[in-house]
């Protein structure tokens, strides 16, 4: 953000009477509220007013690339493409990314450098709309208690998998998260991670790998040092917001290739 000169337009997390928008609160104290509350925090997407006043500033400065969290897991980009309607006369491209956390910030970071360069708009959403159908997300549920309280999982598959030590394993199918495996142990899974990685039919030295996690930066740190074998453009460890980590839940690590 503060390299490239990006703004954001956050999603909102609401926890018991209090509301926040995401990045005001800092993920640890966030984290520590969600661990000791039995339900989970909702979240909600931007208002098309929200996106208004930024399009309007930016506006006379040129075009505006926006791009969103997967339109699969958010109505952001409906909201984008309503504030877009209302200024007819401004150059507004709204990009859903079909991605959130590390995937969509090394699409973000990745059309910065490109815009940086002095490509055309135009190229760059080409460019994008490659990117983003070739990129894979790993992301590692270590902790199943979100899992429960959201209602994807019963009580009872929550313990029986802590009983059995699982942990679970998904991937994005056109900008949705579905499970892919589930693994028992956690260096299993970190190290199948890795295999699914390694295995990849993308050129890994052309990507920005990005790592985010919830409240795991021994785990995040570790999948780090392990990729970076593969000689990647560059490894990227971030910490999760809370939006995302309302729904992965503490512990999480997710990996973009």
């Amino acid at each position: 953000m503060e390299r490239y000169g990006i703004r954001v337009v956050p999603l909102t997390v609401t926890m018991g009477e209090e509301s926040f928008a995401d990045g005001e609160k800092s993920i640890d104290e966030f984290l520590e509220w969600m661990k000791g509350s039995p339900e989970l925090p909702t979240t909600s997407q931007p208002s098309p007013g929200a996106f208004f006043e930024v399009f309007e500033e930016l506006a006379p400065k040129g075009p505006i690339l926006c791009m969103t969290i997967s339109e699969k897991l958010s109505g952001t980009a409906q909201s984008a493409t309503m504030a877009k309607n209302m200024l007819p006369d401004a150059d507004i491209e709204i990009f859903d990314t079909k991605a959130a956390t590390s995937a969509e910030a090394a699409q973000v970071i990745r059309a910065a450098q490109l815009l940086e360069e002095g490509r055309p708009l135009a190229e760059v959403v080409e460019y994008l709309e490659t990117y983003r159908e070739s990129i894979r997300i790993f992301q590692g549920f270590l902790n199943l208690t979100n899992l429960v309280k959201g209602g994807r999982l019963s009580r009872w598959q929550g313990r029986i998998a802590e009983f059995m030590n699982i942990r679970v394993l998904c991937h994005n199918v056109d900008g949705a998260i579905e499970v892919l495996e589930k693994v028992r142990g956690t260096e299993q899974l970190f190290e199948r991670i890795v295999q699914l990685v390694t295995e990849q039919g993308v050129d890994i030295e052309d990507r920005i790998l990005v790592i985010s996690h919830a409240d795991n930066r021994e785990w995040a740190t570790w999948l780090a040092k392990r990729v970076e074998a593969l000689n990647p453009r560059d490894v990227m460890v971030i910490p999760m917001g809370s939006v995302i980590a309302t729904h992965a839940g503490p512990g999480s690590v997710v990996i973009s290739v």
